[in-house]
């Protein structure tokens, strides 16, 4: 659970210094249940935070180093799963700046009429089988990630 919180946080945006308020919605295929939370990310040039504040919950990603923090405490997570959310932060990061050179690096991308359909080309296609991404000029408005275990997460921009 707390890895899909993670995936979602992924889908919000990177420009140096900015925030959004953020709803997530998260539909879970083992247990056929939505969850909907909101959340604030804010991205820095070397990171980003992510806060949910209704459950107390905070995720810290600064060069490299990822903090996880319930009620204000600090949270032990297993190895494995640090490593792929930083893979996700990474990868939310890159959606948030539009770096299209990067982005066709990792991604095959199809645009179409209001979005653009990322399909990865590496080692994240084994987790992702594909991200809807619209963006209204140059600011992020939604992702959606398909992942492979048939669980998404969208992520719409309030402000």
């Amino acid at each position: 659970m707390i890895l899909k919180v993670f995936l979602s946080l992924l889908f919000a945006s990177s420009v140096f210094a900015q925030s959004y308020n953020f709803t997530e919605l998260r539909y879970s295929d083992a247990i056929d249940r939505y969850t909907q939370l909101e959340g604030k990310i804010s991205f820095h040039k070397d990171g980003l935070n992510i806060s949910y504040p209704k459950s107390a919950r905070e995720l810290n990603y600064k060069d490299d180093t990822l903090v996880y923090y319930e009620n204000g405490k600090k949270v032990s997570l297993p190895d494995m799963q640090v490593s792929k959310m930083i893979q996700y932060f990474n990868i939310l990061s890159l959606l948030h700046n539009g770096d299209e050179s990067e982005l066709a690096d990792m991604f095959e991308i199809e645009n179409q009429a209001n979005k653009k359909i990322l399909k990865p080309l590496g080692a994240i296609k084994n987790y992702i089988n594909y991200i809807e991404l619209r963006k209204e000029d140059t600011r992020l408005q939604y992702i959606k990630l398909f992942l492979k275990n048939n669980d998404t997460i969208s992520i719409n921009i309030n402000d």
